[in-house]
């Protein structure tokens, strides 16, 4: 990843519409967020750039543009065009660049997932994204929800490689190894690893909660979600949270300071949760994708 690194905590926002992600972001940034994450396909980013350019002009946020780090992602309704895309994010966004820009899904959408069209397209919206990066129109490029095989097809049949790319992908207790797996296969390369829906689209939350985090976070005084935090930053990789309550941005930020608070055997006992043979991936699946 260059320049800088990204932040290891972003704000996610998936889901996060007009002025209620205009008011997270703005209670993020002041709470001490740097990194947020957006996506074509979430339709926020136009309330994202005017609560970014109120932010800019509020001299008590003491924030400019260069302090942030922005993150956006290709629609798989725009892999025939991603480079008109990337343009579009850069005008809602009210922003010369992107610290980061994803391809979103590993398909273009309303296609059957065997279709031949979708390595395709693929490979072209890598090239796409590789020569951007040279306009320094994005700074970093990577991919969001790719299997092994899809990452593998970008090192070998294209002439950019991955070396330093971001893999965005779902991880939580329930499902991770995936993600761990594409670290080490592609250990060479320096991918950044970044984990979305770490709260288990609620479950962690819930009554079906297992009990070892619930034990676990009393023990240690701290809460469910700030534990699993915890566990995937211990992991290596950086994570993304979603809140509209200013009081759990501020307690999910505060995890920074708690990672160490974990030992090897904690992190042993909360790895157990789920099998390598019966992983529970609770988001949209791309191993179907072809």
């Amino acid at each position: 990843m260059s320049p800088g690194k990204i932040p290891p905590l972003g704000l996610g926002t998936f889901r996060l519409k007009d002025e209620a992600v205009k008011q997270a972001v703005r209670d993020a940034v002041k709470t001490g967020y740097r990194h947020i994450d957006t996506a074509t396909i979430y339709k926020n980013e136009a309330a994202i750039g005017l609560a970014l350019q109120e932010i800019y002009n509020d001299s008590s946020f003491k924030i400019t543009r260069a302090d942030l780090w922005l993150t956006s992602k290709l629609s798989p309704y725009d892999m025939r065009s991603p480079r008109a895309s990337l343009l579009k994010s850069l005008s809602a966004l009210q922003t010369p660049y992107l610290d980061l820009y994803l391809i979103h899904w590993p398909a273009l959408s309303r296609k059957v997932a065997s279709s031949p069209i979708h390595k395709q397209l693929r490979i072209q919206a890598w090239n796409v994204l590789n020569e951007a990066k040279a306009e320094g129109l994005v700074r970093n490029i990577g991919v969001s929800n790719f299997t092994q095989q899809h990452i593998s097809e970008l090192v070998e049949e294209t002439e950019y490689g991955i070396d330093g790319a971001c893999v965005q992908m779902e991880v939580h207790p329930w499902y991770w190894r995936d993600a761990m797996e594409i670290g080490k296969r592609f250990e060479r390369q320096k991918l950044e690893l970044v984990g979305y829906a770490l709260l288990g689209e609620g479950r962690l939350l819930g009554e079906s909660c297992p009990s070892v985090i619930r034990e676990m976070a009393e023990r240690l005084s701290i809460t469910k979600v700030q534990l699993v935090l915890a566990w995937a930053l211990k992991k290596g990789f950086d994570v993304l949270v979603r809140s509209v309550n200013s009081e759990h941005l501020r307690s999910n930020l505060q995890v920074l300071e708690l990672v160490d608070v974990l030992t090897p055997e904690d992190c042993a006992a909360l790895d157990l949760i789920s099998h390598p043979e019966s992983e529970e991936k609770l988001c949209w699946d791309p191993r179907v994708v072809k």
